[in-house]
This record gives C-alpha cells, structure tokens and sequence, in this order.
C-alpha cells in the first residue's frame, strides 16, 4: 500500500516537472508606436505590443520590465504595473509608455525627427516578463527588433 502511494507521488511529481519543461514562452510581436506628445523639452511615446499564449493553459503576465530603442536610441523603458491574462491560444495587447528628455539624448530627437515621413523606424526592444501559470513562475528575455510605422498624433 505504501509502495502504491510513493508511487503515485512520484508518478504525479514527474508529470508536474514535465508539464512545467512543455510551458513555452509568449510571443511578442510589435503592433504599433506612437509619438504621443511632441513639446519643447520631450517626446512621449507609446509602444503596443501583442503578446500571444501559445499554450494549452492559461498564462498571466505579473510583470513585464522592457527597454525600447529609437533608431538605435534608448526611448522608454520601466515596468508595467498591472496583470495581463492572455488565454490559452489567445492573445492580448500590451501598451507601454515613457517619455525622454531632450536634453538627455539630443542624438535621438535627431533620429526621430529625420524620420519623420519615412515609411518605417527601427524599433529595438528588450523585454522581461514574468509569467504565472498555474505551475508556477517563470522569468526570461525577449529580444526584438523590427521596422515599423511610427506613427505621430
């Protein structure tokens, strides 16, 4: 009876660390920026990003620590400070936002003011979420790097 009981644990445990090693990791895909205000001493920004659960259950993102860059320019970076559940299969948008100082990085409004009028802006970012699931927390890097429209408002 013992033997059946130990068994059953170790049998259980096993599924639970292999289901834990099948957790896969969100994707992230940029979908839009924006330039939100452009005044005298700032800029600030707007980056939406779409997150997507390729998994069978439900994944919830505790935090998310990012840095975006500008046509190579360090833009925004922070933390968010709110949950997002994404469904199994499903998808949420993520908005993140910051502002930077001219007088920080006169190189960058540089950058972004050349670019006014081209088609696309190179968009660089560093993400850092942690995920809960119901078998546990997990934290890693998402690097991603593309070009897309920056919009301006």
């Amino acid at each position: 009876m013992r033997s059946k009981f130990l068994i059953l644990i170790l049998l259980f445990g096993c599924s639970f660390i292999q289901q834990r090693v099948n957790v896969k990791n969100l994707k992230f895909t940029y979908r839009s920026a924006t330039i939100e205000a452009l005044t005298l001493d700032r800029i600030n920004f707007i980056v939406n990003l779409e997150a997507y659960n390729p998994n069978r259950i439900d994944a919830v993102i505790d935090r998310l620590d990012y840095v975006v860059y500008f046509e190579g320019y360090r833009a925004i970076s922070g933390s968010t400070n709110q949950e997002y559940e994404i469904k199994a299969n499903g998808r949420k948008m993520i908005t993140l936002s910051g502002y930077i100082l001219f007088v920080d990085l006169p190189d960058l409004f540089k950058a972004i003011k050349s670019s006014y009028g081209k088609s696309r802006v190179r968009i660089t970012a560093e993400i850092r979420p942690e995920i809960k699931t119901i078998i546990g927390k997990f934290r890693y890097t998402v690097k991603l790097d593309e070009y897309i429209p920056l919009d301006w408002r």
